[in-house]
């Protein structure tokens, strides 16, 4: 590999594992609205083996990045059209299926919704720091404020 070729080649490398790393590490600043919600959330999760444990929801995505802190995307039955969810009005998740959640918000009213797969991800981080990615099909329910 020439000279030039190697200058040429190294940006790209420094750009693409900088790209990786900023995936979990840091997202972009809370603007307008998204500034009003609170995160992270303390949860109690239980996964469909029924095992429970104490996490902090930092936020959701996909398997490569957090798409959000604060917020969750999804649709109604039947809809087309993407809502957005703040996470911090949310009580439960639970009877999780493949295409979609039962919510369960602080207000007592519940909603069936299908998550988008861009926010199927949630990123959490353990009672003794360590973080993980958790696909939400793992999930049989995320209690938020409640611990096991």
């Amino acid at each position: 590999m020439g000279m030039m070729s190697r200058w040429m080649v190294l940006p790209a490398i420094v750009t693409v594992f900088g790209a990786v790393g900023g995936a979990w590490t840091g997202s972009a600043p809370l603007v307008g609205e998204e500034r009003e919600h609170r995160s992270p959330l303390t949860a109690k999760l239980t996964l469909l083996s029924g095992a429970t444990r104490a996490v902090t929801l930092e936020g959701v995505g996909c398997s490569s990045s957090m798409c959000s802190r604060v917020s969750v995307n999804g649709t109604l039955a039947r809809e087309s059209v993407v809502s957005r969810t703040w996470l911090d009005s949310i009580a439960m998740i639970r009877d999780v299926t493949r295409g979609d959640a039962l919510f369960v918000f602080k207000d007592g009213s519940e909603r069936r919704l299908s998550v988008v797969p861009l926010n199927r991800v949630l990123y959490l981080k353990n009672q003794w720091g360590g973080r993980e990615k958790l696909d939400l099909a793992r999930v049989k329910s995320l209690e938020f404020g409640a611990t096991p």
